[in-house]
């Protein structure tokens, strides 16, 4: 039987410079439309054109080679199209021209980590935290946290969210991720902590709500777990795994066709998936207990 899909343990945050860059040599007409090009691509990438982002970048780029800020910008456009080598290597052209620009090196990370080399993201990371000028330290701190969960080091993962929620106390995913580490681990006080934190920050996060049904089923607590995965439905009747697990803790609690009822939905809204063919598998099960029920009351 499958547990649920996890939502937001992987993600990984890249920084987007809406900086103009300066140019100290050439004429002022080539300063000018090379800030053009650059602010053009910059306005693309948050936009989500990345195509013209990285046609206008390299316009950039032409007029004014050797910008840490235009490479830099390059490597967010090609990371964006999934070209992780690519964005690897212009991250690094900027850092070679400004190593201080630690915004680069946190997404180098992020490059790395896309790529699974785990080892050269945590050392990327590791510098952006030690650098006491880099505004938002809480993210290479949730990025150290996704680089050591993705190792299956837990413990390391936990210490890290840790940070990223001190150094930022709203942080949905990091609190989200940190309930996770600890569900894993079967701490599920530590767990639910998190998870009622996160829903504070955004009451609307699904997930969190979904994790929570599983471990107070985990604990038998089926009112709070029916709870939980009713909010999750209620938000988005395409959770099938919610719907899944409603029907589950019906029929176990006695209220078998009401559960039956929920099965045979998601049974027919999601007929190739495992949700589906799990809640058929559920149904066969309930029928079959049915069936042996009636045949030792008839003696047949």
């Amino acid at each position: 039987m499958n547990c649920g899909t996890v939502i937001g343990v992987l993600l990984v945050v890249t920084l987007i410079s809406g900086c103009i860059p300066q140019q100290t040599t050439g004429p002022a007409q080539v300063q000018k439309t090379f800030q053009i090009h650059y602010q053009m691509g910059i306005n693309h990438l948050t936009e989500g054109q990345t195509p013209q982002a990285v046609k206008e970048l390299l316009a950039a780029q032409t007029l004014a080679p050797g910008n840490s800020d235009i490479e830099h910008a390059l490597g967010l456009a090609y990371q964006r199209k999934g070209l992780y080598d690519q964005a690897i290597e212009q991250y690094k052209k900027s850092l070679q021209i400004e190593p201080k620009l630690t915004e680069a090196r946190n997404n180098l990370g992020t490059a790395y980590l896309a790529r699974s080399l785990y080892d050269e993201a945590i050392t990327q990371f590791e510098q952006c935290l030690a650098d006491p000028s880099y505004s938002t330290p809480e993210k290479a701190a949730y990025n150290l946290g996704v680089a050591y969960f993705n190792k299956k080091d837990l413990d390391k993962a936990i210490e890290y969210y840790d940070k990223a929620v001190l150094l930022k106390e709203d942080g949905t995913e990091a609190l989200f991720n940190l309930a996770y580490c600890h569900q894993e681990k079967k701490n599920y006080a530590k767990a639910l902590e998190y998870y009622k934190k996160a829903l504070v920050t955004d009451p609307s996060f699904k997930e969190a709500h979904y994790r929570m049904g599983l471990i107070y089923e985990v604990q038998q607590d089926y009112p709070k777990a029916l709870e939980a995965f009713k909010k999750v439905s209620d938000m988005d009747r395409d959770h099938v795994a919610a719907r899944f697990q409603t029907g589950v803790i019906l029929v176990r609690t006695g209220k078998v066709e009401e559960g039956l009822k929920e099965l045979e939905s998601v049974a027919k809204d999601d007929p190739e998936g495992s949700w589906g063919k799990d809640a058929q598998t559920e149904i066969s099960l309930v029928n079959n207990s049915d069936l042996k029920m009636l045949k030792k009351k008839t003696g047949r």
